[in-house]
């Protein structure tokens, strides 16, 4: 079966993108970075290829959260959508919170579990790294 494309967007819907390949993996993060960047316990994101990846409407704003990672937001709300960079800069991360249909993509593992929130108690069991994923 064909991978169905994926879209989503910011919050205002001033920014919109298009997922166009089939991701390589679903997770969860729990490092500090993805918290503070988002405001929340942890971040669950797809990683697609860069190249099944498009804006496809607006510019999202940018914001260079370490020497290897960019982080892409809407300037208007604020609202975080993708990352590039880290140890995989042929993929795109994108936040599955911000997809129309987010329930389509399930994670299937969770890197940084060494510094999870110790209340953060998932409803599903996953494939835990202490530190990043390997696959990501």
């Amino acid at each position: 079966m064909a991978f169905r494309p994926a879209e989503g967007g910011c919050l205002c819907g001033a920014v919109r993108y298009r997922v166009e390949a089939e991701p390589k993996l679903a997770d969860i993060c729990h490092c500090a970075m993805c918290r503070k960047s988002a405001g929340a316990p942890f971040i669950a994101w797809i990683a697609v290829p860069y190249a099944g990846f498009r804006w496809t409407q607006g510019k999202p704003a940018a914001y260079r959260s370490s020497k290897d990672a960019t982080r892409y937001f809407c300037g208007n709300c604020g609202s975080q959508m993708a990352m590039v960079g880290g140890p995989t800069p042929d993929l795109v991360g994108v936040l599955i919170g911000s997809l129309d249909e987010p329930e389509r993509f399930t994670p299937t593992a969770e890197g940084w579990a060494a510094v999870k929130l110790p209340w953060v108690k998932l409803a599903m069991n996953l494939e835990s790294h202490p530190e990043n994923n390997p696959e990501f």
